[in-house]
């Protein structure tokens, strides 16, 4: 009887004691935001079986910029293994690619939000159009959070990568391996999450 690895020894909850606290606080923070947008969604849709929607044209604009979430979530996804290959310059160019693709999402955001404010859609007149401020500002507050510690990411790794004693030091520092699986988790995170958020209101207003 072949004997079992060390990993598939360790219990669910072994497993989740040896989690480093920055993952754990991840975990925990992603299901704890996806049960707040989910409950919304939920409100959102009881509203509008107890009185009627206000039609409500979503802005084209957000269609630009469910591609350029999408797209920078697919630019970020190899960052992670460029770190592990010690391939640094692919792995800034990923970072800085999908900042810059983040800044778009963003500016189309505001765009959005005016566009729907010009035609009439405020956040006091309707129920739906209230829902619509809400769960697209909770996520733009989550976008600014990860946004802000990319950019953070990337100074860091700039430093790392003109200083090969850091760099060595950084590459043999699971922190730093850790560093770059967290904001890509994150990230796709918040990509699908407004891709589930923009198709209920494309679908249902």
């Amino acid at each position: 009887m072949e004997k079992k690895t060390k990993k598939e020894e360790l219990t669910f909850f072994e497993r989740v004691e040896r989690m480093h606290p920055y993952k754990m606080m991840l975990i925990l923070g992603l299901i704890g935001s996806s049960l707040i947008f989910f409950f919304l969604l939920f409100s959102f849709f009881s509203s509008l079986r107890n009185e009627p929607a206000q039609k409500i044209e979503i802005p084209a604009i957000f269609a630009l910029s469910t591609v350029l979430i999408v797209a920078s979530s697919l630019i970020l996804q190899p960052a992670s293994k460029y770190f592990k290959e010690e391939a640094l310059p692919a792995l800034l160019t990923s970072l800085r690619f999908t900042f810059f693709l983040g800044l778009g999402f963003a500016f189309c955001q505001l765009l959005g939000w005016s566009e729907l404010k010009a035609s009439g859609v405020l956040f006091t007149e309707d129920v739906s159009g209230s829902f619509l401020y809400v769960l697209t500002g909770l996520h733009g507050l989550h976008f600014i959070v990860a946004h802000t510690y990319l950019g953070f990411l990337i100074f860091q790794t700039q430093a790392i990568s003109r200083d090969p004693v850091k760099l060595l030091i950084a590459e043999t520092n699971p922190f730093w391996h850790m560093k770059y699986e967290l904001i890509t988790k994150a990230w796709h995170f918040l990509g699908i999450l407004w891709m589930i958020m923009i198709v209920s209101f494309w679908v249902f207003l």
